[in-house]
């Protein structure tokens, strides 16, 4: 039987203990904040080139055959995993092959990847190379830079003559598995050991390895320019009609891959879908607002009305002759619109390498103006259903190698879910539309002429009716005054 003076006495203990607990409390929050205070960032300490997928998408279970190699790893993420060990056996064949084909030392070329390997390994995350010391990695690095230089050859056919060998043979089987692997964040090997190889290789020719690597992206780019098909060339000229470019036989400038300041393959690959077209279109509707007063006004937080949406506000749709994914513009004219969106090559490769860029705009010191997550946004505010599909495809704005439209407009929606754009992407355009939509006069008349002009037999038989009312008119005209 407890006492009275007992239970005093435990809540005077308590009561002690919980002082106690709250001045221990309020000291270590001194401390704390002091901490804070006196906290400086380590400047020596570089960012990591290379990052990982952040969680955000890495949690996707849907997502998981996009992140992770299917049967090469490179670089040290996912170095010795299970799936790897296939290829990993190859490498050593591969860099062999690499080395006499070209008459130059295993040794020689293994130096130069030794001279970078310090560099090399800062472009990693912290801790990720821990597992490696300096003779390991430098091996790691050499054996995927020549096992990706050797595959770059085989897709640009350089080999095609030679005799194939086992590792040859196992990566034209599996070779848009590999193509895939090479595409992934964390699968990326810094940019500078490529070319201090391909340096090595090409002494006399220093910018036949730039010329290499920029092939080999272009060959398996997703954007499909227009070219000089006598249906694109009608596209063209009503473009030119719509005031979409003031120079009849201009073409777009590309400005040229910065191989210097770029990290990896990835980078690159989104530099060429990105860059800038350097002529007069690119006047007409800029990738950003220019100002935070253009921002509010334009109401930029609007999504794009569907494909389907768009139609029936008489908006037409034609492919960009650039194929950037900054080259959106709209012209609205009288009665109907026009929206130039560059045109994409849609197949299994698609989805993986998407995610993988907007993934790396993601990443804290990845790319901060988010130009490829803005451009899925853009896709999939588009596309809501497979008649959105449908009527791009018929443009030949998306090229859908993938199967179904509704396979593609999936795609879209399903990688689009985890992102957010920039608020200020493709803000005239976006402005421009919706001052188009809002328009009543243009909504009528788009309806009106959908109605009674959809097919070429009532745009026939208008002309007919037409034709008829002229002559009849002609007719009372000159019998009326005969001459």
């Amino acid at each position: 039987m407890t006492t009275v003076g007992a239970t005093e006495d435990n809540r005077s203990a308590e009561i002690t203990c919980t002082k106690s607990q709250e001045s221990s409390v309020i000291i270590n929050d001194d401390e704390w904040l002091i901490s804070i205070e006196n906290y400086q960032v380590d400047e020596t300490t570089k960012k990591p080139l290379i990052e990982r997928v952040p969680s955000l998408l890495r949690n996707r279970k849907s997502y998981k055959n996009c992140i992770n190699p299917s049967v090469v790893s490179i670089g040290p993420y996912h170095h010795g995993k299970s799936e790897c060990k296939a290829f990993q056996k190859l490498k050593t064949p591969i860099a062999q092959k690499l080395c006499r084909s070209n008459y130059i030392s295993v040794e020689r070329l293994y130096e130069e990847v030794a001279n970078v390997g310090k560099s090399a390994r800062e472009c990693y995350e912290k801790g990720s190379t821990e597992d490696y010391n300096d003779e390991l990695f430098n091996r790691m690095m050499f054996l995927d830079a020549c096992f990706v230089l050797h595959f770059m050859s085989i897709g640009q056919g350089q080999f095609s003559g030679e005799e194939q060998n086992e590792a040859d043979a196992q990566l034209e089987r599996n070779y848009y598995v590999v193509l895939k692997d090479l595409f992934l964040l964390e699968n990326q090997i810094p940019l500078l050991v490529l070319t201090a190889l391909l340096k090595s290789i090409f002494p006399a020719e220093p910018s036949k390895g730039e010329d290499i690597i920029k092939e080999f992206i272009e060959l398996y780019t997703i954007v499909s320019p227009m070219g000089n098909s006598q249906s694109n060339a009608v596209k063209i000229f009503l473009a030119r009609m719509m005031g979409c470019s003031s120079k009849r036989d201009q073409e777009p400038k590309i400005p040229k891959l910065d191989f210097v300041r770029s990290p990896h393959l990835l980078h690159l690959i989104r530099e060429q879908l990105i860059q800038p077209v350097m002529h007069e279109i690119r006047n007409l509707t800029t990738f950003f607002v220019e100002s935070k007063s253009n921002l509010r006004e334009s109401n930029i937080r609007e999504s794009y009305r569907s494909v389907t949406d768009l139609k029936s506000a008489g908006i037409y749709f034609i492919p960009s002759p650039t194929g950037s994914f900054t080259d959106v513009t709209f012209k609205s004219r009288h009665i109907f619109g026009i929206l130039t969106i560059p045109p994409i090559k849609v197949d299994h490769l698609t989805k993986p390498l998407l995610l993988n860029l907007a993934a790396y705009e993601m990443c804290p010191h990845g790319p901060s103006d988010f130009r490829i997550t803005s451009y899925i946004c853009l896709m999939d505010s588009l596309i809501d259903h497979a008649d959105d599909v449908k009527e791009l495809r018929k443009k030949r704005i998306l090229i859908n190698k993938l199967g179904s439209d509704e396979h593609l407009a999936e795609l879209f929606n399903e990688i689009a879910n985890d992102l957010e754009p920039d608020p200020r992407a493709y803000a005239h355009a976006r402005s421009n539309i919706d001052k188009h939509c809002k328009n009543k006069g243009h909504i009528w008349m788009a309806e009106w002429i959908h109605k009674h002009f959809s097919s070429p037999w009532t745009i026939l038989a208008f002309l007919g009716a037409v034709f008829v009312l002229a002559l009849t008119m002609a007719q009372t005209y000159f019998a009326a005054y005969p001459r």
